[in-house]
């Protein structure tokens, strides 16, 4: 049994010991040939999980309303309706198709619920496994599994041991402590994940987008205290940010300086702090208090004496953040 299948057989039992009435609807599920022919109507290719978790179950159809989710706050859609969500996607005018691409690439939605979808990435050939990315209300997208059995394996751990309950009410719940420590042991390599993409792309797509697109990345993973130790990859996406930072004529410092706050690299938020941007600066300054860097003090005092009141207020307020952390 794959460590897929066993994850889903673990959700399973729980649900069947402790609240078996939210899996009484789940559906049964498909053969082989029905899940080929079904796929078959993709324009592109999607990891073997998804052979996997449909032979478990066939889910429910995106018209009818379950309440009865036993993945985190989504339900598990069936794969006809996911496979027709995916091609409305792919056949989107341009512009809007390009926002339900991860990386350039299309996905597939496999869980959701009434405004967010979680949705596997197209696979460039028949690979065993693929990221598990996250589609807001708003069209933001965003990793949030390094792949379906990491997800799964998170989902099914966190049952186990509290990190997710049923409430009261029966809506499930997280224990955030308990829950962010099993997703670390399951998604640790979620970060290299994010930089290789980033690395991938940005030579054909420079923009602010791309920039933005890592952001969000980091930006999860770091809430769940999952670090980015120093390796051939950060330094290499550091240098690529540097390079953008002191490039007068790219506009997009501030969302760089986001970034470079989540990858913690104290030696190039020291040199925003001379960018020609107020806002650029401030950020710099703040970001820098804010992730405890004590050696930069020094760099950020400098400001104090900075020609923009804007930026002097940020030198205060993070010249007070080092005080009360020390």
């Amino acid at each position: 049994m794959s460590d897929l299948k066993n994850a889903l057989t673990r959700i399973h039992d729980w649900f069947q010991i402790n609240y078996p009435a939210k899996i009484l609807s789940l559906a049964s599920g498909l053969s082989t040939s029905q899940i080929d022919t079904l796929l078959s109507k993709l324009s592109f290719k999607v990891s073997k999980e998804i052979r996997e978790i449909y032979q478990w179950s066939n889910g429910y159809p995106i018209d009818e309303y379950a309440d009865d989710w036993i993945f985190d706050y989504m339900f598990l859609l069936n794969l006809e309706s996911a496979v027709k969500e995916a091609q409305e996607w792919v056949n989107k005018p341009e512009v809007t198709a390009q926002r339900y691409r991860y990386a350039g690439q299309p996905v597939l939605p496999v869980f959701m619920s009434d405004i967010e979808f979680l949705a596997v990435v197209a696979t460039d050939v028949q690979q065993t496994t693929s990221p598990v990315v996250h589609i807001s209300e708003t069209l933001e997208i965003s990793l949030q599994y390094t792949n379906l059995t990491a997800m799964m394996l998170t989902l099914a751990e966190s049952y186990e041991t509290g990190g997710l309950f049923i409430d009261r009410k029966g809506y499930i719940e997280k224990d955030e402590k308990k829950y962010a420590a099993t997703y670390r042991k399951y998604n640790s390599e979620i970060t290299d994940l994010a930089l290789e993409r980033f690395l991938k792309i940005f030579p054909e797509d420079s923009s602010w987008q791309t920039v933005q697109l890592l952001h969000n990345d980091l930006y999860m993973s770091n809430s769940y205290g999952i670090e980015i130790p120093p390796n051939s990859l950060k330094n290499k996406v550091v240098n690529i940010l540097l390079h953008l930072l002191q490039d007068e004529k790219y506009d997009s410092g501030f969302s760089v300086v986001l970034v470079l706050e989540e990858l913690r690299a104290v030696d190039a938020l020291i040199q925003g702090l001379k960018h020609p941007d107020k806002w650029v600066r401030s950020r710099a300054a703040f970001t820098l208090a804010k992730i405890k860097a004590f050696e930069a003090v020094e760099f950020v005092s400098q400001l104090l004496e900075d020609p923009d009141p804007v930026v002097q207020e940020a030198v205060k307020e993070a010249l007070e953040m080092f005080k009360t952390q020390k």
